[in-house]
């Protein structure tokens, strides 16, 4: 590869946000490592619990952020006692392995992980630049959705063209829609809705035959999940992207968490590199089946 792709290549390497998230993210793992080693080096046989200042100074803050005060003398010694009867708890069920099949345990240690991972793209700060890129790049995302209100008349499954052709003419005389139709519980309009709710009440596709209707007249018959109806559009809003000024919030928060699921997948991949994964369960034949 010439050398000035390659300069480029590693340019690009090095300016990824995610690619900064998961060297920052080894850093955290190792920081906290190294911050908390009681936690992270426990040795289930010792027989020796220290309960130093820091974890002093732990149990009187947490008192303080409840209770909005320090703890009294008492209540000091009543905390270190609750946290070292915890503490050897704790050790005796690791030492007999009662953790070892526990799902809740399990999900609890991946939700630490999965928090250290993605705590430095929750306090990115990125340019504006490059939430407007990543905005364009994603405009679906953020774009309002087009909204149709419409009034309709059930005309029923199979209407003949004599009911048709009465009931538009009682439309177009200003009758009461309402009271016109076949009777049945299916409602006989909806205020603004998109294009989901509008399919998922009356079949795919009958949002895209209301759309284009002129505003303001009867048309029809029109054909949805249920039968055939006579229809009116009453209003119609087009679809729309909200200036980036109004949705910066929202970019912002959907940008840091691509960029942490990204940054996440990184580092995953990486740590599965170093370990022997050995799948003695995919033989293609279905459980129970020999």
């Amino acid at each position: 590869m010439p050398s000035k792709n390659r300069q480029s290549l590693l340019g690009r390497i090095v300016t990824e946000p995610f690619v900064h998230f998961a060297i920052l993210s080894v850093a955290i793992f190792g920081w906290f490592k190294l911050a908390q080693p009681d936690e992270w080096s426990f040795d289930p046989d010792a027989r020796v619990i220290i309960i130093d200042q820091r974890q002093t100074d732990i149990l009187a803050r947490q008192f303080e952020d409840t209770w909005r005060r320090p703890p009294t003398a008492d209540e000091l010694a009543k905390l270190k006692a609750d946290w070292l009867n915890r503490e050897v708890l704790v050790r005796e069920a690791l030492a007999l392995g009662l953790d070892g099949n526990d799902e809740i345990i399990r999900n609890r240690l991946v939700q630490k992980m999965n928090f250290l991972l993605t705590s430095e793209a929750g306090a990115a700060r990125p340019e504006d630049e490059v939430l407007q890129t990543y905005l364009s790049e994603n405009a679906e995302a953020f774009t309002t959705p087009a909204r149709i209100a419409v009034s309709l008349v059930y005309l029923g499954q199979n209407p003949n063209d004599t009911f048709v052709d009465q009931t538009l003419t009682r439309l177009a005389a200003g009758e009461d829609h309402r009271q016109l139709g076949q009777a049945s519980l299916l409602p006989t309009g909806f205020d603004l809705s998109a294009r989901t709710s509008v399919d998922g009440n009356f079949g795919t596709g009958f949002f895209d035959q209301l759309q284009p209707l002129p505003l303001g007249e009867w048309s029809g018959p029109i054909q949805s999940s249920f039968g055939l109806h006579m229809v009116r559009l009453d209003n119609r809003w087009d679809a729309v992207l909200p200036p980036f000024g109004a949705i910066r919030d929202r970019v912002l928060a959907d940008w840091r968490e691509k960029q942490a699921e990204r940054a996440t997948e990184v580092f995953i991949e990486n740590l599965r590199s170093t370990y022997v994964i050995e799948d003695l369960g995919t033989t293609g034949t279905p459980a129970g089946e020999s």
